[in-house]
């Protein structure tokens, strides 16, 4: 069973907010004591464990898993210093004030980085089927304290714990202007990637036609979905596809007829 516990000796504060987040997580709250993580990975294979570093989850598979906004970093700076493009945005081709549909939030990268390419009055919520994940990154984007563009994109976020198939069959036609998926791959593009301690935790499922059949639609502008470069993005119904040149990853974009302009 998984549980909630905190780092060795914790102060008051500390405890109390773990306790609330056992009670809003409905995962029961455990006692630290003398337990190392090891001993409390033989106990319990998965644990939320709060510190003053954040909320974090461990399991057997995949080690810990933390929320940071590392490559969403990266790619603002870049986009803020104007140094080459950005994949996604391409493909996503926002507009000033769009609402976007991430459903598959995983540790929200792409979130923060879509939400700053729909400015100031744009809208973002991101789905996350899997409850481990979601506490961790909806603890992290509600704490994060660093970069003061990050700390703001991240409060605008609305991270919702669903999957993206039963969110989909229950909104009305065109919610979003833009839908997006990153799929979890088969394998990391690249060995050393961050993600490890995400992918025992996260769904696998592939995309179906029936799928982007409800994205789109839900969809007003275009639905996006990011994959590999070799890919048959047509099996999806996809034909306009943005990179893999010099990119291991492609998007696969559906555009709504007349539906390029906002407003």
């Amino acid at each position: 069973m998984t549980i909630v516990t905190t780092a060795r000796k914790p102060n008051e504060d500390l405890k109390a907010r773990a306790m609330a987040i056992s009670q809003a997580s409905g995962y029961p709250y455990l006692e630290r004591g003398k337990f190392n993580l090891e001993e409390l990975l033989e106990l319990h294979p998965s644990f939320l464990l709060l510190s003053n570093e954040g909320l974090s989850c461990y399991t057997k598979d995949g080690g810990r898993l933390f929320f940071h906004p590392s490559m969403a970093m990266v790619r603002l700076k870049a986009l803020r210093k104007r140094k080459g493009n950005d994949l996604m945005l391409e493909a996503m081709a926002l507009s000033p004030g769009d609402r976007v549909l991430d459903c598959t939030a995983g540790l929200c990268s792409d979130s923060l980085v879509a939400l700053w390419g729909t400015g100031e009055e744009g809208e973002l919520v991101a789905l996350e089927q899997s409850p481990l994940i979601y506490w961790v990154v909806r603890y992290g984007l509600e704490h994060y304290h660093g970069s003061e563009r990050i700390m703001e994109l991240s409060r605008r976020i609305t991270l919702v714990n669903k999957d993206f198939r039963e969110y989909l069959r229950e909104i009305p036609p065109d919610s979003f202007d833009v839908i997006y998926f990153d799929p979890m791959f088969d394998a990391p593009v690249h060995a050393s990637s961050s993600l490890g301690s995400l992918r025992p935790l996260a769904c696998h499922d592939a995309l179906t036609p029936a799928d982007i059949a409800m994205a789109a639609r839900a969809a007003r502008k275009r639905v996006v979905i990011k994959q590999r470069t070799f890919f048959k993005f047509a099996q999806l119904g996809l034909h306009e596809i943005i990179g893999g040149k010099t990119s291991p990853v492609a998007y696969g974009v559906l555009i709504k007829e007349g539906g390029e302009g906002h407003g």
